[in-house]
């Protein structure tokens, strides 16, 4: 009995890339992503990272186990890292390209922002989902949940579908009022549909959508896809100046 009692905290522990947060829909449906940019120097390191991520091509974990992270700088130290710690560089799921794109842009380290802002403002996370009672910086910055609040209360929030390269993306992809994947907008434009299906000429700036920097199961690695409008869209990030 106390072995399975043991068993189920466990794996409870594990479920934590697409663990849902109940949000309020933006409602965003128009997407007009294809006017001319003028990125500031953060919204650049964003998408650097970004960019990074897809040079790195990480496979996409399937177990989405629980990692002690000891690795830094892709190079394993053989002990727990804190901060900058990372898991196999190899491997990731949704929220590596968050992570990794931050820190290899050089704008911040999510492994440390949010294990210092959970430290202070513990009732501000859903951390009783997941049956926690004290942070954890091996797990808790790698759940979409913690991150999208996180983004909430230190980016700022994108409107009116007025989104940009280097903006971080939050979905509900189920339609079930809980938040479970995250990307990052690039700045490649998707294949402009034909005229007869509704004009999507992206290269030309009418109504397009740029592809999102990602990792998901299919294709089962980093990768940049014309994703931004496939889930329900909850909420869209703005590094700061």
């Amino acid at each position: 009995m106390v072995f399975t009692y043991v068993y189920i905290l466990i794996f409870l522990t594990f479920i934590y890339s697409c663990s849902k947060q109940d949000v309020k829909f933006n409602n965003t449906s128009h997407i007009d992503s294809t006017e001319h940019f003028y990125l500031t120097d953060n919204q650049k390191k964003v998408l650097s990272g970004a960019k990074k991520c897809l040079e790195a091509g990480f496979k996409y974990d399937n177990e989405m186990a629980y990692h002690v992270l000891k690795y830094r700088n892709t190079v394993y130290t053989g002990s727990k890292v804190y901060p900058m710690g990372d898991l196999d560089p190899s491997l990731g799921v949704c929220t590596e390209v968050t992570i990794r794109a931050l820190r290899w842009g050089g704008v911040s380290d999510l492994q440390e922002e949010i294990h210092i802002d959970i430290k202070t403002n513990w009732k501000d996370y859903p951390m009783s989902r997941w049956n926690a009672k004290k942070p954890d910086p091996n797990i808790d910055h790698r759940r979409v949940p913690n991150q999208l609040v996180w983004f909430k209360k230190h980016w700022d929030e994108v409107s009116g579908g007025k989104y940009q390269p280097g903006d971080v993306v939050v979905w509900d992809m189920d339609d079930d009022t809980w938040a479970d994947h995250i990307g990052i907008i690039s700045d490649n434009p998707a294949p402009a549909l034909p005229e007869a299906e509704g004009g999507n000429d992206a290269l030309e700036g009418k109504g397009g959508v740029l592809l999102v920097i990602h990792n998901f199961p299919s294709p089962g690695y980093a990768a940049e896809e014309d994703v931004l409008n496939r889930w329900k869209i909850v909420g869209v990030f703005r590094v700061r100046d």
